[in-house]
């Protein structure tokens, strides 16, 4: 199928070829790769079911065992419909066994019983699993790239409509360049505004430079950022007196719990690279937007201090705060508060072992 590129990937996304057994996604933009994996499986395994249905698969899954990824796909559902295999591919220590098992099932796709769809990060043309994919005929190959101006205003506009918001021309105009970068990061950012103008339930709300100025990444920086390094290091205390001057002062908790959110998942990216042997200040260097000046230090620590799986916890549970402050109607404050100390209580607990 080599790869998809330019405007076929949407369509590829919204309605793939009938004979497709899968995809690898890759590219630098992370959060860009896992959003088109989602609308992917969407349109490729609609009735796949959560619990039976899904296997998800990791680069240290098949370090030891590659051949598994085959086993996977060869297994019969247990309750009937789609099955779905999902590799995160976080490195290629496996490549050369991964490529050769999409070589078999794209020669014969008779021999599979689930679909794949395999996420990874910047893959050079070097890659034995990029080679394989872009060679495939049954397999598509699509390279996520950080967006341009013109797609990122799109993005910005058709998610807020989506949830009836307006904005006008000058504040997208001065929000665009605020969001390069990130996929992920930039949705973040929106749905961090969504929730500053309402999330939709007031008639005729409309994003304005007045607000992008108040809660836009950056624009409160200064107050944020030493509460984020408080909750990760495990300075209750401190962490207590700025986070009051930090709501009595009016800054947003939204705006607080959307900042510590997208740290952490910065975090997350470098803590992977550190996986594949980085030490964690070049982990650091390497990511895109970079880490400047005196908040490399602070990052370099945090990531001695949290390993891979603690962050990923952490994730998830900004995660879940992010659903109950669109679902509960519970108090912004509140919940960040409780997520901010949470935090700090565990990095308290690891700094004291």
């Amino acid at each position: 199928m080599v790869k998809i590129t330019g405007a076929r990937q949407a369509r590829f996304l919204s309605v793939p070829p009938q004979d497709i057994i899968g995809a690898l996604l890759f590219g630098p933009d992370r959060g860009l790769v896992k959003t088109r994996a989602a609308a992917l499986i969407q349109t490729l395994a609609p009735d796949v079911d959560p619990a039976f249905g899904a296997t998800v698969l990791t680069s240290d899954d098949l370090i030891s065992d590659p051949a598994r990824l085959m086993d996977e796909m060869s297994a019969m559902s247990l309750l009937g419909g789609t099955r779905l295999v999902r590799l995160r591919l976080d490195h290629e220590r496996s490549g050369a066994a991964i490529a050769k098992i999409i070589k078999q099932i794209d020669a014969d796709p008779s021999r599979v019983e689930a679909k794949l769809v395999i996420e990874a990060g910047d893959l050079s043309t070097r890659s034995a699993v990029r080679k394989a994919a872009e060679a495939a005929r049954h397999i598509g190959a699509l390279g996520c790239y950080p967006l341009g101006a013109r797609a990122r205003r799109d993005q910005i506009r058709d998610q807020l409509e989506g949830i009836g918001i307006a904005i006008t021309p000058d504040a997208l105009d001065l929000w665009v360049p605020l969001l390069e970068g990130d996929h992920a990061l930039a949705a973040g950012e929106v749905e961090k505004m969504a929730l500053y103008k309402g999330y939709g339930t007031e008639e005729g709300a409309t994003v304005t430079p007045q607000d992008v100025r108040a809660v836009a990444a950056g624009a409160q920086g200064s107050a944020i950022d030493p509460i984020i390094q408080d909750a990760l290091f495990g300075r209750i205390d401190s962490l207590d007196a700025r986070y009051r001057r930090a709501v009595e002062a009016k800054t947003s908790p939204v705006a607080i719990h959307f900042a510590l959110q997208r740290h952490i998942l910065r975090l997350c990216e470098a803590s992977a690279r550190m996986d594949r042997g980085d030490s964690a200040l070049s982990a650091t260097r390497s990511l895109r937007p970079p880490i400047f000046g005196m908040a490399e230090d602070g990052f370099v620590n945090t990531l001695n201090r949290w390993n891979g799986r603690a962050l990923r916890s952490a994730l998830s549970q900004c995660q879940m705060v992010e659903r109950q402050l669109k679902t509960t109607g519970a108090p912004a404050e509140a919940l960040t508060e409780r997520l901010l100390f949470g935090l700090a209580n565990f990095a308290a607990r690891r700094r004291a072992a």
